[in-house]
Order: structure tokens, then sequence, then C-alpha cells
């Protein structure tokens, strides 16, 4: 990776939000060029809203947006110059705080005043004008617990059923699941599917391989141990997914991730 001039600043949310935002980023980017990332599926989805060029994902350019679960992997564009602020949603969060179901945004990018309207600018606008990242960040805890207090839950069960996957790292059976709760299993998979975007299986499918992934990119454990820890049936079945999510095998994946940005960077 080229050098370029770098500066980040994050901290958690105010404890309220705890389980729906998991971190706050303050960034600020200087390089000689446009750099490039492979941005892979997971449960987090991010809220990014930027103070100058647009990022382009997949060739569209885009200065604020968010996005829903998705099955593959986006190729992100950074500005050479650029910054910003990311908010780190899990798939319960952006349900309450986007307030949409997220059935709407599977598989998609979206400008952020597709979802928020007006309120996309206005806080863009408010973020820019405050002088540091404290202010930042406290401006979007005031904004996201306002949010947060008029917002429609998907219902006891399905927030149950979303923790049990977050809780578990993916490794359950939906059977399981199922019969834990008063719902049919296609029931359960519609309801699911329309309120986070995708169905139980899918979410623990996701969650599951964004752990491996990451002990992937750690580098510090052989491929066998990794599939092993993060509950896949055998070195097939974690090769199968690792494909299937991050379009390519953990092995050629690490030598990919090794020449891109580091993850502790933007989107």
């Amino acid at each position: 990776m080229e050098a370029a001039d770098l500066e980040f600043v994050g901290r958690p949310p105010d404890p309220r939000l705890d389980g729906l935002v998991s971190r706050y980023q303050g960034y600020a980017v200087v390089a000689t060029r446009r750099m490039r990332r492979r941005e892979l599926p997971g449960t987090t989805l991010p809220l990014v809203i930027t103070f100058g060029d647009a990022f382009a994902l997949d060739g569209e350019p885009l200065v604020a947006f968010t996005s829903g679960l998705r099955e593959t992997s986006v190729v992100t564009a950074w500005p050479a110059r650029v910054r910003g602020v990311q908010v780190d949603l899990s798939v319960l969060g952006a349900r309450l705080l986007l307030d949409v179901p997220m059935s709407a945004l599977t598989g998609r990018v979206v400008a952020l005043e597709d979802v928020l309207g007006p309120l996309a600018g206005r806080l863009a606008e408010r973020l820019y004008d405050l002088p540091d990242w404290p202010s930042r960040f406290a401006l979007l805890d005031e904004v996201l617990l306002a949010r947060l207090d008029a917002a429609r839950s998907p219902g006891a069960a399905l927030t149950w059923a979303w923790r049990r996957i977050h809780d578990s790292g993916g490794d359950l059976d939906i059977v399981d699941l199922v019969g834990e709760l008063d719902y049919s299993r296609q029931h359960l998979s519609t309801c699911f599917r329309h309120a986070f975007g995708v169905p139980p299986k899918t979410l623990a499918c996701l969650r599951r391989f964004e752990r491996a992934a990451r002990l992937v990119e750690d580098g510090g454990l052989p491929l066998a141990e990794v599939a092993s820890r993060t509950g896949y049936s055998d070195q097939a079945h974690f090769n199968r997914e690792f494909r299937r999510f991050a379009g390519s095998a953990p092995g050629e994946h690490l030598r990919l991730r090794r020449s891109e940005p580091s993850a502790d960077t933007p989107p």
C-alpha cells in the first residue's frame, strides 16, 4: 500500500445504544491518489457521512450512505482527500435507528437521504460545522438516542432470535431456534427476512463468516483451526462458504487483503 496521511479517532457510543451501535469513527485521509479496498459482507452495517469528495462503491459515487445485508463483497474507492464519520450499526440497530424494514435495503448501498430524508442533509451540515471529533460524536449520540426513543420494535420474538444468532457467533442450529419460539420455520423465515433483510439461516452464515474472516486476516492460526473454531463442519465446508461470501479462497483472500488499505480505515 502506498504512503498516505491517515487520521482515525473513535469511541463507543452512549451506553444506551449498546447492542445497536458498536463504534463511532472519525477519519481524515490525504493520499496521492484514490485507494481501493474490497469490503466483505457481514453483520455490521455502516452509516457514512463525508465532508468532501465522494466514495465510489462499485463505481457509484456517494457522499453519505448506508447499506443493508449482502452476500457478496463490494469494491470501495476512497477519495484522495476526505474527512467524515462512520457509525457501525448492528442489524438490529439499523432496523431500529433507520426505521425501515431491512428487506428494502438487502444487497444495496443507498444514499442516506433515501432512508433518512431531509435529516441526512441537516445532520451532515451540523457534523461538518462542529469543531472537533468529540463534539461530533456527542451529536451522533443525541440524534441516535432521539431516533431510538421513536423507533418501532420488530417485536420481542424477532429481537430475541436476532440476539441468539448474534451472540452465538452464527454457530447454532436454526431448527433449535425455531423450537424455542412459537413460530413455524416458514413463518419465522418470512418475518425475520422482512425485519432484518435475510432469513435466520443466512444471517447465521454471515455471522460465522465474519468471525472466520477476521481470524484469517489476523494470520495467527492455521486455516483448519479457523474452520474448527468458528463452527464449520470441515475444511471443504469452510472453503465453500468463504468463496460464497468473499469471492475467493481464504488463502487468496489474505494475499489480496495484505495489498489493500488497513481495516481500521473507513469503508
